[in-house]
């Protein structure tokens, strides 16, 4: 090596050993990395299609990096002049050779390489007619221009194309399908065999889109390589298009229709020997594609990102959430403040004390003689009179304690202490009104606040669109003469789907709205159950969701309590749209009319907080709030028994505020679910307990008032063994414990209500 000094004399260096720097792991490396650009290049240079043209190993060293050029040239030269005619293997020997030339001098330009091998390429050919009298071969000399023109392209698309790049992928599965064709064994065409598997991996792993492009690509590769295989290119690419389009990403599946794709496509080969190829190839690239693991092709195919949630719902959601922490903000601010606060002026017995000596000591002659000089005994004296006022309301002359005796005006006195008194506990009242509906503010504010939250987060996870799903379900309504206003296929976090439908206001009987179910649930491929409708104004709404694995069995039965005709006690029991099955029993404090109410009002305000979407406790928050606030000077208040289950999944949870225990009988043998708990509407804040359990198919839970447990429990729990036992239905056991709950209480019956829900397979 030579360097260069200022007093540019040449110093002449002895060459360094680059190899001799490197790791021994890096040099074995590297060598591995030339050896597999030699190797790939010999395969290339044997690849031909369309009769002759033989581009692969020529682009392959005009568009390799360039540390590999060397190795790359070498291999393409040993595989062309060892599997290409002679007059080709020569011809590419010298392009090959002006190709490697022309990057290496121009410091590893592709553009360069490419002219150098196509020009050389060109002109050898030139040279071989004149050499040969004139005599034109026009095969030899289309297959020599193609030769040019294909290196040249698929120089640049492999320089540009990466391997790591889907568009690399493609590119080299098509080029190692038509090089591969060379090394047909028997019945066995190897790149029949790499289109088979990349094509049903594609259709496995892959979208419609990336199925299409990578089928039709080998097909076309395939075709070029071996005319005579086009009907088994295309057999390949019908079967992979077909699972694509009817099984995305289900494997077996997918499987099943290429098989059936491939037999219909054997339908055009040429004679019965014809179908021997495309069975082995075909057969082969299934076995391969099958036993290929699911993170292989996720890593080739991955999963598409999810399509970006519409303006609207990503914004309301966001502004939903952005109003729940402000409305929590609030009810904390207002919390601390008024717990940092001390309390007003006139709120203590001071302000009886100071009403007295302003409105009748302030004018009296022995004003000094009392305030001055007899401080301590004048304070003691009218702080004697709080006992009396407190008890009585008022005092009278002879009430007054000896410490007040040397007042010369005691009627004036006891005028002005009655009059302070009464100012002191109105005072004393309005705060403690302020105080209540403070609470009650900040409290309803937290309640929403996680309401409103709890909303956000549904509508931050709105379910993936279905485009296709969409235009299918909206054609169906166009045929019917019913054009679609609005239509959405969506699917949930879960995997499970939802179709809602907007149309012009119509009215549909039953027969019409079952057959409506199973012709959407036949598009959306999915068991969708009957749709809820609502009729708003012009238009109706349809909306549909898939069926549940469970289904919701209820029964209930209510006795009033002794002598009276009104029960205390409400129940419902329904089924939402969101696949949930709700259960709810309150029990009004007391008996009769009074306690319908408050039981009627927590009731019926609970199932509409749990129809709009709240949770459990957030609604039970609220109607404690309204229980709290409907009666402040007397006792109201309601207990709650909530039971949600998830029809889906079988999941339930129990929410309980105040209430007697409930029970759950598996396999016909009873169990209680208690916790300890206050009733809404006693407390500033509501006091629950939680539990969730899980539920299988024929498992019973019921609740119960505690009129029903005024003898006990472990008589009630034999006797859901019972019916569990005599196959009763959940009305029939309700009907015999809300019986047998009377008998057992006699004169003390209180209200009785019994609730009961079995799950069952739908």
């Amino acid at each position: 090596m030579a360097v260069f000094t200022n007093t540019n004399e040449k110093v002449h260096t002895p060459a360094l050993d680059v190899g001799a720097l490197l790791p021994a792991g890096a040099r074995w490396s590297a060598l591995a990395w030339q050896g597999a650009a030699a190797v790939t290049g010999a395969v290339l240079g044997a690849g031909q299609v369309w009769g002759g043209t033989a581009p692969f190993g020529l682009a392959f060293v005009i568009g390799c990096p360039p540390a590999y050029l060397f190795a790359a040239g070498v291999g393409a030269l040993a595989g062309s002049l060892a599997f290409q005619p002679v007059a080709m293997g020569l011809k590419l020997a010298g392009a090959l050779a002006a190709a490697v030339a022309g990057r290496w001098l121009s410091g590893g330009k592709s553009r360069t390489g490419a002219l150098a091998g196509g020009v050389t390429l060109l002109a050898i050919q030139a040279l071989g007619i004149f050499f040969a009298g004139g005599i034109l071969d026009p095969g030899q000399t289309v297959a020599t221009g193609c030769t040019a023109l294909l290196a040249a392209g698929l120089g640049w698309a492999f320089a540009h194309f990466p391997v790591q790049e889907p568009r690399g992928v493609c590119l080299w599965l098509a080029v190692a399908a038509a090089c591969l064709q060379r090394c047909t064994l028997g019945p066995l065409a190897p790149g029949l065999a790499v289109a088979a598997a990349a094509g049903l991996c594609a259709a496995i792993a892959g979208t419609l889109e990336q199925t299409a492009v990578v089928s039709i690509a080998l097909a076309a590769a395939l075709t070029a390589a071996s005319p005579s295989l086009c009907y088994a290119a295309l057999s390949v690419a019908l079967g992979s298009l077909a699972a694509s389009c009817l099984y995305p990403g289900e494997r077996w599946r997918c499987a099943g229709v290429f098989v059936a794709g491939c037999t219909v496509g054997a339908l055009a080969a040429p004679d019965a020997a014809g179908v021997l190829p495309l069975a082995a190839g075909g057969g082969l690239g299934l076995c391969v594609a099958v036993a290929l693991p699911g993170e292989w092709l996720r890593a080739v195919f991955p999963p598409p990102a999810p399509p970006a949630q519409p303006q609207g719902l990503t914004g309301a959601a966001r502004r939903l959430a952005n109003v729940a922490d402000t409305l929590s903000d609030i009810a904390d601010t207002v919390n601390a403040v008024c717990a940092r606060q001390m309390p007003p002026k006139g709120e203590n017995f001071d302000f009886v004390v100071e009403h007295i000596a302003r409105t009748t000591c302030q004018t009296c002659t022995r004003r000094n003689r009392c305030w001055v000089r007899g401080y301590a005994t004048a304070m003691d004296g009218l702080y004697q009179l709080k006992p009396t006022l407190e008890s009585t309301g008022h005092v009278e002359v002879e009430d007054l304690p000896g410490q007040l005796s040397v007042c010369i005006h005691p009627g004036d006195l006891c005028t002005a202490a009655n009059h302070g008194y009464r100012l002191w506990r109105s005072r004393r009242q309005t705060r403690a009104r302020a105080t209540t509906l403070r609470t009650a503010l900040t409290e309803q504010y937290s309640a929403l606040a996680g309401a409103l939250a709890q909303l956000a987060g549904k509508l931050g996870q709105a379910g993936l669109p279905d485009p296709r799903r969409e235009a299918k379900v909206a054609q169906l309504f166009a045929g019917l003469g019913l054009d679609a206003l609005e239509c959405s296929v969506t699917s949930d976090l879960a995997g499970r789907l939802t179709v809602a439908v907007t149309i012009a206001r119509t009215r549909f009987t039953e027969e019409e709205v079952t057959g409506l179910t199973g012709e959407v649930s036949r598009i959306c491929r999915r068991d969708l159950d009957i749709p809820e409708i609502t009729h708003c104004r012009t238009v109706t709404m349809l909306s549909f969701g898939e069926r549940p694995v469970f289904r919701a069995e209820f029964g209930a039965a209510g006795r009033p309590a002794k002598g009276q005709t009104v029960s205390g006690d409400a129940l419902e029991q329904f089924c939402d749209t969101s696949g949930r099955a709700q259960m709810l029993l309150c029990d009004g404090m007391g008996t009769g009319r009074p306690a319908a109410v408050d039981g009627q009002m927590a009731a019926r305000l609970t199932s509409q907080l749990l129809r709009a979407g709240f949770a459990a406790e957030s609604a039970a928050r609220l109607v404690n709030v309204a229980l709290g606030l409907k009666s402040a000077e007397q006792e109201s208040g309601a207990t709650l028994d909530l039971l949600t289950i998830d029809l889906y999944t079988g999941r339930a949870g129990l929410f309980k505020a105040g209430a007697a225990p409930s029970f759950l009988v598996r396999d016909g043998v009873p169990r209680m679910l208690e916790g300890a708990s206050l009733p809404m509407g006693v407390l500033d804040s509501l006091v629950g307990r939680s539990t969730t359990f899980g539920l299988d198919a024929g498992d019973w839970v019921v609740l119960v008032s505690d009129g029903a447990l005024t003898d006990g429990s472990q008589w009630l729990m034999e006797q859901l063994q019972l019916c569990a036992k005599l196959g009763h239905t959940p009305q029939q056991a309700a009907q015999t414990i809300a019986d047998a709950a009377v008998r057992r209480s006699g004169e003390k019956q209180d209200d009785i209500t019994v609730a009961v829900v079995r799950l069952a397979q739908p």
